[in-house]
């Protein structure tokens, strides 16, 4: 009897097929490498100079000495701003916005350091100039 019951096991077992259950789901399982669908936008960087010239970069007062042309800290964000752009392969853009009692100086001064080889920030939009009439 035992011998009869080990030759119908084996027998179920010769003749059946296995599901191999795991080939059949249908996933794709997420990868190291970029495709492309998930591309990172950085987003715009704005400036503005306000009536006593001080810039200020998102909301934050940066350089205030409005008597010297130089503008280091915007320089250093600005600098940081464009190698993030480069990692995440994006174009840097940046909106410049003066008020009107402000000193015109002081908004050459902004687009010098967007036009300086270490920062070369191209794509710029200017507000917040109002006509007088």
């Amino acid at each position: 009897m035992i011998d009869m019951s080990f030759l119908l096991l084996i027998y179920f077992l010769v003749t059946s097929t296995l599901e191999p259950t795991e080939a059949d789901l249908a996933m794709t399982m997420p990868s190291s490498m970029s495709d492309g669908s998930s591309k990172v936008e950085i987003d715009m960087m704005t400036i503005q100079v306000n009536a006593a010239g001080h810039v200020v970069l998102n909301d934050e007062v940066l350089d205030t000495d409005a008597a010297t042309r130089d503008v280091p800290m915007l320089m250093d964000r600005l600098r940081t701003y464009v190698e993030s752009a480069r990692l995440t392969e994006s174009e840097p853009m940046v909106i410049i916005a003066a008020d009107d009692a402000s000193k015109g100086q002081r908004f050459v001064d902004i687009l010098n350091a967007l036009a300086d080889p270490t920062v070369d920030i191209s794509k710029v939009t200017i507000t917040g100039f109002s006509e007088d009439k």
